[in-house]
């Protein structure tokens, strides 16, 4: 983050989709286990095994404290309809496969709604974030050196989509700007006041902001509402971070984010991911802002060239030619401008193959410089 690594790199994924069975019928050690999202695992998982750095995210409760009770209410033809801890209907499989829940209705749909809520998305600090739990949690993220220890957020797009649904975040700065402003003061106050607690127990390297807000056409904030009402959000967070000794902003949003990034710039965001090849070119990007530190734009795909939809993209059908290719278009340009966290564009989905993934990480530190060097649990095995 602060360009002192020379030609170094350092390897990041955001997470993994295989189910570890599949990986283990392709030579998957049976002692490596799936990693979870939040934190670290006590065994060896994925990332220990690959090699490969992790945001081992530190949390609280952004939301309803005390949330609502999941209740199953529809259950047939390999669907499940779910009241969820937000309150919303959402529809989910029953196969445990990786799709998004299918949103149905959401629990605030009006201010009055939300003013009937209110009390439950305001204070509750203690119960937002435990003592007791942030403790045990933050003595293992401080004893480890080769994960990111990251506190997790979301950003105020992704907050009010997450509780109001896409389609009203999108309209309710038009509709209501005095709402969207109070529901975002809340928001950052509970951040805030929760936030502190997480970086007290667990000392972050950095702030990890969730913030889907764009689309492959671009986003679906315009850049002036987001300068009115996302914008002073940004700076708050970034003021209070730097007081409580947090110094990065790493922020998430897929598609192409182009026509906010000077604006995210300007409100103390200092590196954006995943980069996703098929909305954006991270290049171009990385020379437009030569400031911005960026992580991601290797394109995840180079692991299935033979794809129809990727016939033409490379050289060759064959994997192993596919992912040199990638990652020369990529990262060496990057590894020569400085400020790039090699990753792929967005998460290991299920139909990599093993092999091809370790292949993939193995390039990265005897051609382009990688210095990953896994210290928890010693040499697991992956290369």
């Amino acid at each position: 983050m602060r360009r002192e690594n020379g030609d170094r790199l350092l390897h990041v994924i955001q997470g993994f989709f295989p189910e570890v069975a599949d990986w283990r019928a392709q030579g998957l050690p049976e002692a490596i286990v799936q990693p979870p999202f939040l934190g670290l695992s006590p065994k060896p998982d994925l990332f220990d095994h690959c090699n490969v750095a992790k945001f081992a995210y530190c949390a609280f409760e952004q939301y309803y404290s005390p949330a609502f009770e999941e209740e199953v209410l529809e259950e047939r033809d390999g669907r499940r309809i779910v009241r969820n801890r937000l309150g919303n209907t959402v529809e989910t499989r029953t196969d445990g496969g990786a799709s998004l829940p299918h949103e149905i209705a959401f629990a605030i749909r009006e201010r009055a709604d939300y003013d009937g809520l209110r009390d439950r998305l305001l204070g509750q600090t203690e119960a937002r974030a435990p003592w007791d739990e942030l403790a045990e949690t933050g003595a293992v993220l401080r004893g480890q050196q080769d994960h990111l220890v990251s506190l997790w957020v979301h950003g105020p797009f992704a907050f009010l989509r997450e509780l109001l649904g896409v389609e009203k975040a999108i309209t309710v700065p038009y509709d209501d700007p005095e709402w969207t402003r109070l529901m975002l003061a809340d928001h950052l106050q509970v951040s805030m006041e929760a936030g502190a607690r997480v970086i007290e127990a667990c000392g972050p390297d950095l702030c990890y902001v969730w913030e889907d807000c764009c689309g492959s056409s671009g986003p679906m904030i315009s850049p002036p509402v987001f300068r009115e009402f996302y914008l002073p959000w940004y700076r708050a967070w970034k003021s209070f971070l730097c007081d409580m000794g947090v110094p990065w902003i790493v922020m998430d949003t897929d598609g192409d984010p182009t026509p906010l990034v000077g604006l995210w710039i300007e409100g103390g965001v200092d590196c954006i991911l995943p980069w996703e090849v098929n909305s954006v070119d991270m290049l171009a990007i990385s020379r437009r802002y030569p400031d911005l530190v960026l992580m991601g734009g290797i394109y995840k795909h180079m692991f299935e060239p033979a794809d129809p939809a990727q016939v033409g993209r490379f050289r060759s059908t064959d994997v192993r030619q596919a992912i040199d290719e990638e990652l020369e278009r990529v990262v060496a340009p990057m590894r020569r401008r400085g400020g790039y966290i090699p990753s792929l564009d967005h998460w290991v989905f299920s139909t990599v193959r093993y092999p091809d993934f370790l292949y993939y990480c193995q390039q990265l530190v005897d051609r382009y410089g990688v210095s990953n060097r896994s210290t928890r649990f010693g040499n697991t095995g992956g290369y």
